[in-house]
């Protein structure tokens, strides 16, 4: 067997291996404590389940679209060139992956990049537009709870005040997030350092990648250009990302309505706080078991009813991250039929271009005389070809 085949055999095992444990893993959270956090029993959640009609779920799904849809404008402001439709495409296939390996957010790039790629995106412009992104959505993910949260703690509700710790730690870490990309990005004397950094080590170890001009050019020139696409897209960047927080909040008020759980706008921005913050937290595969937890356990701290609240729960992120893998794999099939199609398309080209090469090859005619492209047909006594 060739090494090629054994390397690639023992890297699909390993990932299946991982999306395994992952799945495994948070299986077993959900199944274990759910129960536990709200104090009731599967049958209450699976009856709660049962709830939504066939049209109420095709509603839930175009909510879902919808938002995935509007979100499109923040990823083609960080890579000019890049269409509404294949924006749609990056996410949707960068998020099947991530959903299905536990710490899968390396994989889910990888793919993108190779897409980017042969799309004919280079690796530059796809590494500001995954950094710029990730720091957009992150930005958004840590301020909105404080916001959302530091409302309703105004209005004094008490168990609101139980959330205010979660919605200042995200203040601060939103704080300190934006010190260091100021700090980073206001010049470039750090990033050479590194750079310089950078090229000693590759100096004394040559097995390392270098860079022609320099690891401390390179960063700072890929700061540079990454300001000047903040400078003309920020608002792109961040509005995108805040239509699709909202278009999500609003699919976990629907879902919570159609399952019979209260769905007051506390209790949805509390849960909602809570899911954009435990989402980061990517130890099981897109964060699930954690997530659907402490959604669970906030709901229930509130007030609202065990059984209608954790299936809201699953319901909502039933959406937001199982419809996104059957959805993404459909995406990718799609692009991989289509890689094949155009690199077949190319080599029946080449192979026209290589014969109509072969007939135009100069042929050598007497001694020295050289005639370029192919002969002439001889005409027919009548003036027509005889294939006529």
């Amino acid at each position: 067997m060739r090494r090629e085949t054994v390397g690639a055999m023992t890297r699909m095992w390993g990932a299946a291996a991982r999306w395994a444990a992952g799945a495994g893993a948070a299986t077993a959270v959900v199944a274990l404590a759910i129960p536990r956090v709200t104090g009731t029993s599967w049958q209450p959640v699976v009856d709660a389940l049962a709830r939504p009609s066939a049209l109420q779920l095709a509603l839930l799904a175009a909510l879902w679209l919808a938002g995935l849809w509007v979100h499109t404008p923040s990823l083609t402001a960080a890579l000019p060139g890049l269409t509404h439709r294949r924006a749609l495409v990056l996410n949707l296939s960068g998020s099947c992956v991530s959903n299905l390996l536990p710490l899968g957010g390396a994989a889910g790039t990888a793919l993108n990049w190779r897409m980017a790629q042969a799309w004919g995106f280079g690796s530059a412009a796809f590494g500001r537009w995954a950094l710029l992104t990730n720091l957009a959505d992150t930005s958004v993910k840590l301020l909105l709870p404080g916001v959302v949260l530091c409302w309703f703690a105004v209005s004094g509700d008490g168990a609101v005040a139980r959330l205010v710790g979660p919605a200042v730690l995200g203040v601060v870490l939103l704080a300190l997030l934006l010190t260091a990309v100021v700090l980073v990005g206001r010049d470039d004397r750090a990033l050479r350092r590194a750079g310089q950094l950078a090229d000693r080590l590759v100096a004394r170890h040559p097995r390392l990648p270098s860079a022609p001009d320099g690891w401390g050019e390179r960063a700072a020139r890929f700061r540079s250009e990454s300001a000047e696409l903040v400078r003309n897209g920020w608002g792109r960047m961040l509005g995108g990302k805040l239509l699709y927080a909202v278009f999500q909040a609003l699919l976990l008020w629907a879902c919570l309505a159609a399952v019979g759980a209260p769905s007051a706008p506390l209790l949805v921005a509390s849960a909602f706080v809570v899911e954009r913050l435990l989402s980061m937290l990517v130890i099981t595969p897109g964060a699930t078991g954690v997530v659907e937890v402490g959604m669970a356990a906030a709901l229930t701290a509130l007030g609202a009813p065990a059984a209608p609240a954790a299936g809201g729960v699953l319901l909502y992120r039933a959406f937001v991250i199982g419809m996104e893998v059957p959805a993404g794999g459909v995406v990718i099939l799609g692009w991989w039929i289509a890689g094949r199609r155009e690199r077949a398309t190319q080599q029946e080209h080449a192979g026209v271009r290589s014969v109509i090469g072969v007939h135009h090859a100069p042929v050598a005619v007497g001694a020295g005389r050289m005639m370029q492209g192919p002969t002439r047909p001889k005409e027919h006594p009548h003036g027509v070809h005889p294939s006529r």
